[in-house]
């Protein structure tokens, strides 16, 4: 018996041993874990339940030169709902889901209330486990319900009043995902200028790409914690906040470019023709105040901005490249104005060379012979100066700069092209008649803003400007950086050689190929241009036309200079004075009643007085009195203009336009709390 009793207490001792073994050992693994490894364990868990995500910045604004906003970034917003019974007690969802509903409603119309209130109840439902024959995953429509994409700040408020919802994320489930989106207010204005920025593929095109870095500011980071079913939801207490982007203020005058917009749109739909680009630009700085590149769609049968000609479209000139063959040469010194040349024909090599009129004009002096785009007239003259040296005739193309590109902040400028004399030795591209189909504007190839850039400097009496596209960078309106005109070449010919083409290309407009501008309150000197763009293709079935007008204004104190082309007209007219000089006068004749006339140029809107400007005002006071006792924004869109301005500066706004005739937008939406001084953009068309 004693002996079973020792056998007994041993048994019970080893159990013992064996639990304090045990009992020591997860002692030992355990301070083990807090105090060795730890940090290792708690960094796993902490990346399996958080992640840390790029928090985009705002992409600074890009301005008009008159301080409207051109493209701005928008924030948007996604807004879910956590319906977890955790969240969401389960009184508080049925005493409010049905107010819920109608509200939702109320905002979002495509959904009945009833079909609202199913929704949030099947999503709901999830959490619960009843079984529903819905596309919602178990457990994820509870948690992650979707109440809309991509709405607005003021649509988001709105939401914030909702039942439910106005108890914020921890007790109403309200879950707000912020993004940004780029606006565009003038829809295809100065569109392929203003150009595009693509984040995913870094490539960017017109001023978003060449001041990317300049807008796009720096990401921050934010710490996101993953709550049940795999949904992600930010840490707000635990984020480094982004470095929002710089703004741009371009050189470019909406005012101008609406003009310069409907102008060649309205000129290319009468000529049939399949494109073209008008130009503005400011003589002594070269700022670019109007640019508009339009083509055709067949599509829809009207015309968009789908490329940057002028800046990337290099082609022929055709007779406004006279203007460079007429310096050249005076500037040689055989030939001067007055000295006679011949018109009609010319034999050339293998080719005959006509003027539009075959008969010609007989013999007249060489001034005449440019002011009716005489090309046998040019020709002459150009092979009497150089038949000796006419590799010395291109050689004061590259005195003008004509030979190399303008060095655009815009991606896509296209090298001009100017044949030599030197090239007969590397591919005999250099031909017997080449000298003068040189002095036509054939054979060579310019851009748009490369031919502008030349009658420009002829403008600023020979000192030839980089075209200017940014005037400013801002940073929370403060200037950052104010850019200057830059001067590409003091002076691309002599004094006197430069006061005699100017005479010519006035004689251009009183007695030239230009004389339906003759009749202008402004003097206006320019050259016209109507090049053959198929010449060297045979048996072609219609002859295909680039019609041009390049010139300035007031030609006795230049101040702005115009190009205009039209490309392939189709109609019956196709010179450039019948179809590209009046495109030039129509933007010419805005420009001078609102910047060179000062009689004509028309108030500020801090100046706007709407009470004289309405006519009967009962309606619209009906209006306001109703958004004052409601104190909420009332809905101006579809209203004119005046009227709506009217409206809004009486409830204490400052009203800022964009565009021209009915309201189809306003930057606050209607229904948003007044807030007196506040600034509302309008967007008009």
């Amino acid at each position: 018996m004693e002996e079973f009793k020792k056998n007994i207490k041993w048994r019970i001792n080893l159990v013992y041993i064996g639990i304090l073994l045990v009992a020591l050992a997860i002692v030992v693994r355990t301070a083990v874990l807090i105090f060795f490894e730890g940090d290792k364990w708690r960094g796993r868990t902490e990346n399996q339940t958080t992640r840390n995500v790029d928090v985009e910045a705002k992409r600074g604004n890009i301005y008009s030169s008159d301080g409207s906003i051109l493209v701005m970034t928008m924030p948007i917003f996604t807004v879910r709902m956590d319906l977890h019974h955790s969240v969401v007690p389960q009184d508080t969802f049925n005493l409010y889901v049905r107010a819920l509903s109608d509200s939702l409603t109320k905002l979002f119309p495509k959904k009945s209330s009833n079909e609202w209130q199913k929704l949030l109840t099947e999503a709901r439902s999830k959490d619960l486990g009843v079984n529903q024959d819905t596309k919602i995953s178990r457990g994820r429509g509870a948690r992650d319900f979707l109440i809309a994409r991509n709405i607005r700040y003021a649509e988001l408020k709105r939401l914030q009043m909702f039942p439910i919802l106005n108890k914020g994320k921890n007790r109403g489930g309200l879950v707000v995902e912020e993004t940004n989106r780029r606006i565009r207010m003038h829809n295809q204005l100065a569109e392929r200028t203003i150009g595009y920025y693509n984040v995913e593929s870094g490539v960017g095109v017109g001023l978003e790409g060449a001041y990317n870095d300049v807008l796009k500011g720096h990401s921050g980071k934010r710490v996101e914690r993953k709550v049940a079913n795999g949904v992600w939801r930010p840490v707000f207490n635990n984020q480094q906040e982004p470095e929002n982007g710089k703004d741009i203020v371009t050189t470019i005058d909406m005012r101008v470019q609406d003009v310069a917009h409907d102008a060649l749109r309205r000129n290319l739909q009468r000529a049939n023709a399949s494109h073209g680009t008008a130009i503005l630009m400011e003589v002594s700085t070269g700022k670019i105040r109007a640019i508009v590149n339009l083509k055709f769609n067949e599509k829809d049968g009207t015309y968009h901005e789908v490329e940057n000609f002028a800046v990337n479209e290099s082609v022929e000139p055709g007779s406004t490249f006279k203007l460079a063959s007429l310096i050249a040469i005076l500037e040689e010194g055989k030939l001067d104005t007055g000295s006679l040349v011949p018109t009609g024909k010319m034999q050339v090599g293998n080719r005959r060379l006509r003027d539009t009129r075959e008969e010609g004009y007989g013999e007249i002096s060489l001034k005449h012979a440019f002011e009716l785009s005489s090309n046998v007239g040019l020709a002459y003259a150009a092979r009497q100066s150089f038949s000796k040296n006419e590799k010395k005739f291109t050689d004061y193309f590259h005195k003008m700069r004509l030979n190399r590109p303008l060095g655009l902040e815009i991606a896509g400028e296209r090298n001009p092209v100017i044949k030599t004399m030197d090239e007969k030795k590397k591919d005999d591209t250099w031909w017997v008649g080449s000298l003068e189909w040189t002095s036509m504007g054939y054979e060579v190839q310019l851009t748009p803003l490369q031919q502008l850039s030349f009658y420009n400097a002829v403008a600023n009496n020979g000192r030839l400007m980089k075209p200017m596209f940014v005037e400013e960078i801002r940073s929370g309106g403060q200037i950052v950086k104010r850019f200057e005109p830059t001067v590409l070449e003091s002076r691309i010919a002599s004094e006197k050689t430069i006061k005699k083409v100017k005479g010519c290309l006035e004689g251009v407009v009183q007695n030239g190929t230009a004389k339906s501008l003759a009749k202008s309150p402004y003097k206006i000197a320019g050259k016209t241009g109507t090049a053959q763009i198929n010449y060297n293709e045979r048996g072609v079935e219609r002859t295909r036309h680039r019609a041009s007008f390049i010139g300035y204004f007031p030609a006795d104190n230049p101040k702005y200079t115009c190009l205009v082309i039209v490309s392939n007209p189709s109609g019956i007219r196709v010179h450039g004075g019948e179809i590209a000089a009046p495109v030039f006068k129509e933007i010419a004749d805005k420009v001078y009643a609102t910047h060179l006339n000062m009689e004509m140029e028309l108030p500020d809107l801090e100046d706007f007085q709407p009470l004289k400007l309405v006519a009967n005002t009962d309606k619209l006071d009906e209006m306001k009195s109703s958004a004052r006792s409601s104190k909420q924004i009332p809905s101006v869109r579809g209203m004119t203009a005046r009227d709506a301005v009217y409206v809004l500066e009486s409830l204490g706004y400052k009203v800022m336009l964009n565009g021209r005739g009915i309201v189809r937008e306003q930057s606050i939406d209607a229904g948003t709390a007044i807030i007196l001084g506040q600034q509302i953009w309008l967007r008009l068309s």
